[in-house]
């Protein structure tokens, strides 16, 4: 049982554990902790809640606990992880429908209120149009930006990454972006559909070449595996919830306004009220309804990476990413090194370009097991995610080595490494650019 810290701990005496006497490792870089008893494991604190909203957050967080890991207990006792078309897929795909036809009314109903002779039911339909805009179902547009590579400048890249779709049976991809950020995603875009795939440097430089490609194989795995999240009737009209949610928000009165304005702020507030309730009811209900088969399609996801990478690349690939945390700091560390030592000149600029990412996986390579071990911990007591939309991270590594282990499919040889290395290494410097100059 992980146990939360109610109060704030106290530095162990000796080594030991204030709270069980066992012997504590201290590094100190990290947090002291106790692994026998859990003392100090999260850092976390707790939000202060009272009364009907503490009852209110409470029973969510019990009830979407008890969904996520109903959820695992099913796929980890089947193979076949693919998401089903249930009531509850059924129930998001009419939520999303009602959206939509909520929307296609209001834009009809705000051009009749235009021909209306009356100035103010005029200016109700404008404000009718307005709110249709910005709610309006959007497809996206697929352009290029600083990350993105083409394929005569990263041939390799696009080669693996071509491989790795073929081998689960993906179209190939469109468009590949190299981040200063510490995840990898996929995505489609544009009317057409046209798919990204964004890959963060900091998360490549920490992966083993197998390892890169079970990730590779987990993003080409959303063009397999039935996320119906991930379509355009749910997508956008999740998304058109998300903006109503923002413009309904009731604004907050300054205590610098004057009368007039606090009265019209709270007259404002009062008639945002209900659609704001109401666009956030719906919005956690089609969540909760797309919950399952969102997170069912990320197992599957994994499944795929383990098949085209091998099961150990793709355990060791979840585990690093717990490290998120850790990794982020430490760039912004390595960020600001060079500011407190003033004015750097171009050629040790140049040099800590090339360092910087040796420098990364040394500090990777020196976080001692206690804290990793601690951050599966901390994941496991808040459920932690990549994001809302995947399961928690210490579930996938769990069902990830209860799995059958399996070889890579695609198996890379040592000429291949060093020939994507050796290309790789201009993003590498355009990428630690940013990083040091906190460009992004």
């Amino acid at each position: 049982m992980i146990i939360a810290m109610t109060s704030p701990p106290t530095a162990p005496a000796g080594n030991l554990c204030p709270s069980c006497s066992s012997p504590v490792q201290e590094d100190p870089r990290f947090t002291s902790w106790c692994p026998a008893c859990n003392w100090n494991v999260d850092l976390e604190p707790a939000e202060e809640r009272h009364g009907r909203s503490a009852r209110r957050h409470e029973a969510r967080r019990t009830s979407d606990r008890a969904v996520v890991e109903r959820l695992y207990a099913e796929v980890s006792d089947s193979t076949d992880a693919r998401p089903r078309h249930d009531k509850e897929h059924l129930a998001a795909i009419t939520i999303a429908g009602a959206v939509h036809l909520a929307t296609l009314l209001l834009a009809a109903g705000s051009v009749w209120l235009l021909v209306a002779e009356n100035p103010w039911v005029k200016f109700l339909g404008l404000v009718g149009l307005a709110v249709t805009f910005v709610v309006r179902p959007r497809f996206g547009r697929f352009k290029r930006d600083k990350w993105s590579l083409s394929r005569d400048e990263a041939p390799r890249l696009y080669d693996l990454a071509d491989r790795v779709a073929t081998e689960i049976g993906a179209p190939p991809i469109d468009l590949i972006r190299v981040t200063p950020e510490f995840n990898a995603s996929y995505g489609r875009t544009s009317l057409s559909r046209r798919s990204i795939l964004t890959i963060g440097l900091p998360l490549w430089e920490l992966l083993e070449p197998q390892e890169r490609v079970s990730i590779l194989g987990h993003e080409f795995g959303h063009a397999r595996n039935g996320d119906t999240r991930r379509g355009i009737w749910l997508h956008s009209a999740e998304n058109a919830l998300v903006r109503l949610l923002h413009i309904t928000y009731p604004g907050r009165t300054s205590f610098h306004s004057d009368l007039t304005s606090v009265i019209a702020d709270w007259v404002v507030s009062v008639m945002l009220f209900v659609p704001y309730k109401v666009t956030g009811l719906v919005l956690s209900l089609l969540r909760r309804f797309t919950l399952r088969a969102g997170q069912r399609a990320e197992y599957l996801a994994d499944d795929l990476a383990a098949r085209v990478g091998s099961s150990a690349a793709s355990r060791s690939a979840l585990a690093t990413l717990v490290l998120g945390p850790s990794v982020e700091l430490a760039l912004q560390r390595m960020a600001l090194a060079p500011q407190k030592g003033g004015p750097v000149r171009a050629g040790s600029r140049d040099a800590e370009r090339q360092d910087l990412w040796e420098k990364l996986r040394e500090f990777v390579a020196s976080i001692p097991e206690t804290e990793r071990l601690r951050r599966f911990r901390a994941s496991a007591l808040h459920m932690t995610a990549v994001d809302e939309s995947h399961p928690p991270t210490h579930l996938r590594v769990r069902l990830a080595a209860e799995r059958p282990p399996v070889d890579g499919a695609i198996i890379l040889a040592e000429p291949e490494i060093t020939a994507l290395e050796t290309e790789m290494a201009p993003i590498r410097a355009r990428v630690a650019r940013a990083v040091l100059t906190s460009s992004f």
